[in-house]
């Protein structure tokens, strides 16, 4: 797939001097010349009684930069704007609820996002990217106040981002100023409590509209469904552009985001074992301000310089910081025996003060060669990004008295902590030098070649080590017609095998570099205003799991294969979808263990799906009402699939109404319901494990001026 993250720069990755239209029309005051201007994303323009898409134009996540989703050869999903407000999604684990296969592990949804794509879990520190480029670190809450977009990419993406897992990148995409004005204020709130408010602002000024803000913040007051699980949450973000020249252009966002809620608790492996039924969703573990707070940066710059029309040169930097406090409280039984009264205790332990950081660096060439009637779109790059996890000092407590069913009130300044245990930190620096060849064959037919370069080092407590690697890529796509194509796909990859999850015994321990492998196959046709994708995928892969003496390993092989569908965009005028499924059969291979050889990977449900639909009537056009239904199949708990999570589907309902105000200003009201049943269900696996949250109502007022 990350074949594909290149291959834009055959239609513009490079190009992205200016914006245009997806039509490859010059936007409103760019210099009207024969120099290729990047495609910007789709603006929302509200317009009382305008009909929205969900349906998908353009991709941005690594080198495609705004290309057509139908030259995009992999598994994609594409949450836009108009997808994220009618679910009224306030984060992450919203908006990727519509990409089939995706689960979370070991965290609590209230308080930070591990996600497991295509059964392989999304590495916090390497698979979540800003504008397809930065990679920020998702230890902390990213918040989509200020994002146009949400993309997953799935699979492998070695050749464009280096060192990642075969999940796939998760890439958010910053609002920026359009062609439109945009003033919005707005007002949110849930039934819990939560309240909180934030403005929008975007404009382009200067004599030709040479110069872009936007500008987002927002403030708020959290409650959660979880009883006593509370507090804030605050962003602020800038993103400027600025069009020097009619061949050089700047782009530069900031971000920072902090939030400061509880810990729930969680409960440890060994008492999921002994449960007999899934406990209350509202019940609280861990001690009362048991603290999880999180604050992060993100800063990204980027210039493109046109040489002329065929070639263009880009540079970017950004910078990543988070900064973590945690107090972990995971519930364990005194004995088999206390089961049916629910006796037992919480252990964990507190961590003041986690830091991390990643520096960003890329640089590229690209351009146009045209050989004997074939036309080759070329890349060569060189990108570097630089991770580090500072020391980091961990205390224990002494275990405390607690009922899974009657939970009782414990003041964290009661825990008597103990034993401190230093957690080393760390530097990785993943330095690549690529390059991809696109061959235009007729008009029909695009042959794909490139090949990356790895050098990677680490330095941590152990000693210094140093893997140099080559990870090929290769595919064809085929376009039968202007509205379809059929694409095939291999790639090699180099993942970090992850680092050891809560409550293992070398928890925080990052473990080293393994290599995957990947082929793809797949399809796409537009459906009158929808576009369905077809995709089987095979990914080999090193095995990673927690073993039967509670330590997180790299041992055999995973063989992850399966099928996945979707339909998004509008089927009628009135009537918007996005219906998605996978099928994912993960297997166990030389494990060295008889009893393990042949299992499902941990955590992973072969069958998923989703389906979300909005409604506006002809006759009540400012009026839109939406339902969903999200169904997580069966997962196992262990390598040796001894303990099961059954399967569950969870229910939404929703509505919007939007009311024309004097002197062309809009008033949008919404609500929307989740988990409308209040069906009890576990939300993540592994070590640690949560239950799923029970119902949750929201609305939010927005006007636009």
């Amino acid at each position: 797939m990350s074949i594909w993250l290149i291959a834009a720069s055959a239609a513009g990755v490079a190009a992205g001097v200016s914006g245009g239209d997806p039509a490859g029309n010059p936007a409103s005051g760019a210099p009207q010349n024969d120099v290729q201007v990047e495609r910007k994303l789709d603006e929302e323009i509200v317009v009382t009684g305008q009909v929205p898409t969900f349906k998908a134009e353009v991709v941005q996540v690594g080198a495609f930069r705004n290309q057509s989703v139908m030259d995009t050869p992999a598994s994609i999903a594409v949450i836009p704007k108009a997808l994220l407000d009618a679910q009224g999604a306030t984060g992450l684990e919203d908006a990727l609820r519509n990409a089939p296969g995706v689960t979370q592990q070991a965290t609590s949804p209230t308080t930070s996002n591990n996600f497991v794509s295509r059964g392989v879990l999304l590495n916090a520190r390497t698979n979540y990217r800003l504008n397809g480029a930065l990679q920020i670190i998702n230890l902390s809450p990213v918040p989509i106040e200020n994002k146009q977009r949400v993309e997953l990419l799935k699979g492998v993406s070695a050749l464009y981002y280096g060192l990642a897992t075969p999940s796939g990148i998760v890439n958010v995409v910053t609002k920026r100023a359009g062609d439109q004005p945009t003033t919005n204020a707005y007002v949110n709130g849930d039934a819990q409590g939560s309240y909180g408010a934030g403005v929008d602002i975007g404009r382009k000024f200067g004599a030709d509209g040479q110069f872009g803000v936007r500008l987002n913040g927002y403030a708020a007051h959290v409650e959660t469904p979880i009883d006593g699980v509370n507090g804030s949450r605050y962003l602020v973000s800038g993103a400027f552009d600025w069009q020097a020249s009619e061949r050089l252009s700047f782009k530069f966002d900031v971000e920072h985001y902090r939030r400061a809620t509880d810990e729930p608790g969680g409960i440890a492996l060994s008492a999921f074992q002994l449960l007999k039924r899934i406990p209350d969703p509202r019940n609280r573990y861990a001690p009362v301000n048991a603290p999880y707070r999180t604050w992060s940066t993100n800063v990204l710059g980027r210039a493109d310089y046109a040489l002329g029309d065929e070639w263009s040169i880009r540079a970017e930097a950004g910078l990543a910081q988070s900064r973590r406090q945690r107090s972990r409280a995971d519930f364990s039984f005194t004995s088999a025996a206390t089961v049916d009264s629910g006796a037992g205790r919480i252990s964990g332990n507190y961590t003041p003060d986690q830091e991390y950081r990643n520096e960003y660096l890329r640089a590229e060439l690209a351009g146009k060669l045209d050989t004997f009637g074939v036309v080759h779109d070329l890349l060569l790059g060189v990108a570097r990004n630089r991770q580090v996890q500072e020391d980091q000092n961990q205390t224990s407590y002494t275990a405390v008295a607690q009922n899974i069913y009657d939970p009782r009130a414990i003041a964290f300044d009661s825990l008597n902590f103990t034993t401190t245990r230093l957690q080393p930190g760390s530097v990785n620096v993943d330095t690549g030098l690529y390059a991809m060849d696109i061959a235009h064959v007729g008009e029909k037919v695009l042959v794909i070649g490139g090949i990356r370069r790895v050098l990677y080092d680490t330095h941590d407590s152990t000693g210094d080590y140093r893997l140099k690697a080559w990870t090929p890529t290769g595919g064809i796509v085929f376009k039968p017609t202007a509205a379809s194509s059929l694409y095939f796909t291999y790639i090699e990859g180099l993942e970090s095998a992850g680092t050891a999850p809560a409550g293992t015994v070398n928890e925080g321990d990052v473990l080293a570099p393994v290599r995957s492998k990947q082929i793809e196959a797949g399809a796409r046709i537009e459906v009158g205003g929808a576009l369905a994708s077809l995709a089987y995928f095979h990914i080999d892969r090193g095995l990673s799991y927690t073993d039967a003496a509670n330590t997180y390993v790299v041992n055999g092989r995973a063989i992850h294969k399966g099928v996945e569908a979707s339909l998004q965009g509008n089927l009628t005028r009135q009537l918007s979808v996005a219906v998605s499924g996978q099928y994912l059969n993960a297997v166990q291979r030389d494990t060295g263990v008889a009893t393990q050889d042949g299992n499902r990977v941990d955590n992973t449900p072969r069958w998923s799906a989703s389906v979300f639909a909005e409604y506006r009537p002809a006759i009540l056009p400012e009026l839109g009402v939406n339902a969903g239904m999200y169904y997580t199949g069966l997962r196992y708990a262990d390598a040796l699939n001894a303990y099961r999570m059954p399967a569950y589907t969870t229910y939404s309902l929703g509505a919007n109404y939007k009311v024309a105000l004097p002197a062309d200003r809009t008033l949008t009201l919404r609500v929307n319901g989740d988990n409308i049943t209040n069906r009890r269900y576990w939300s993540t696996g592994g070590s640690v494990f949560y239950v799923g949250l029970g119902r949750q109502v929201r609305f939010s007022a927005s006007v636009d001026f």
